[in-house]
């Protein structure tokens, strides 16, 4: 578990990882559960499914991941293009996430948007952008 500390160091280190391995503008969204810069279990979508990812199928696939995951690891993030502000797929993703882990019973201690631009609390509106990241 983390500590009462916000894991920020850990998010500019996604954001950086992001940025080593995807260089282009729009690319794939994904949802990772774990913990940032570290063990995750993730899944793409992608961008010609995004239509038929329902609130249930969005649940169900969070829920697997979650299943799959270490009891410690009680975290959830999106990786997608764009900027980090609040989305609607951001709070679609949220929703699921909150259900899935209630589900298993373990507590969801975070929730974040990860972009090449920065990084996005979606639970607290608390983000940062960078225009260069020196990692």
């Amino acid at each position: 578990m983390y500590d009462a500390a916000p894991p920020h160091p850990l998010l500019r280190q996604e954001v950086a990882m992001l940025r080593a391995r995807e260089s282009r503008r729009v690319f794939d969204t994904a949802v990772h559960v774990g913990r940032p810069a570290g063990a995750r279990d993730s899944f793409v979508v992608r961008a010609m499914h995004l239509p038929a990812m329902d609130p249930s199928l969005r649940t169900d696939v969070v829920e697997e991941l979650v299943s799959r995951t270490a009891a410690d690891h009680t975290s959830v993030w999106l990786t997608r293009p764009g900027e980090p502000y609040p989305h609607d797929l951001d709070l679609a993703w949220l929703a699921a996430a909150t259900l899935a882990f209630g589900v298993h019973g373990r507590p969801l201690e975070g929730f974040w948007t990860i972009t090449r631009a920065g990084w996005l609390d979606v639970r607290t509106g608390e983000n940062r952008v960078w225009k260069r990241l020196r990692a």
